[in-house]
Parts: structure tokens; C-alpha cells; sequence
């Protein structure tokens, strides 16, 4: 045990600052500890910034080449529509046709039969 002048009372301990040591290099080798760790970090950071901005950027280039892509299929989805609409209303005029045409000989055949006697009779 310490002679009782060598020891230090416990509320002097209590109320003391807390030193990790009274020697400065000690004190100097934790604070390049601390500065060295945050150096580090700081640079895991900047990497791992560094890497999602890569996976960022090759995503983006994908999502480009699918959308040029999901374009050329939409240019070809409208040429064909654009060919159905067209179609569709050169036929809609031939049926328009063929039944003006219906008419007419139905017209015909309505006088042909009046003219030779046969009322609501067809040959």
C-alpha cells in the first residue's frame, strides 16, 4: 500500500479531468489515432460514394438503352396502327360501296320484274 501522503483523495479523483496520460506522447499518439481514423473513414466514405455512383451511372445507361428501345417499339406500334386506321377506312368505303351498288341493282332487278309482270317474283 501508498504511505497515506502518497495517496489522492477520492473526491480530488472524482473532480480531476480525465487524462489518458501526463506524458505528451502519449497524448500526441491518440490524436493521430483519432485524426488517422477519421481520415479513414472519411476516404471509406468517398469510396463507397464513389461505387454507388458508378452502379448509378450504369443503371442510367440501361434504363436509356431500354427506353430507346420501348421508342422503337412504340414508332412501329404507331406505324401499324396508323396502317389499321387506314385500312380500316378503305374498307369501311368499299363496304359503303358495295352496298350503294347493292342497292342499285336491287333497284334494277325491281324494275326489270315490274316491267315484265312478275310483282315480288325473281328469276
Amino acid at each position: 500500500m501508498k504511505p497515506a501522503a502518497a495517496r489522492t483523495s477520492t473526491l480530488k479523483l472524482a473532480a480531476a479531468r480525465l487524462e489518458f496520460g501526463r506524458d505528451r506522447r502519449v497524448t500526441n499518439a491518440l490524436h493521430l489515432a483519432a485524426v488517422a481514423s477519421l481520415v479513414l473513414l472519411l476516404i471509406m466514405i468517398g469510396w463507397r460514394l464513389h461505387a454507388d455512383s458508378r452502379s448509378s451511372t450504369t443503371v442510367l445507361a440501361g434504363l436509356r438503352q431500354q427506353n430507346a428501345a420501348l421508342r422503337d417499339d412504340l414508332s412501329s406500334a404507331l406505324v401499324e396502327l396508323e396502317l389499321e386506321r387506314s385500312t380500316r377506312k378503305a374498307l369501311a368505303r368499299q363496304v359503303a360501296e358495295l352496298n350503294e351498288e347493292s342497292r342499285e341493282l336491287k333497284s334494277r332487278l325491281d324494275f326489270f320484274n315490274a316491267q315484265s309482270g312478275r310483282q315480288g317474283k325473281t328469276r
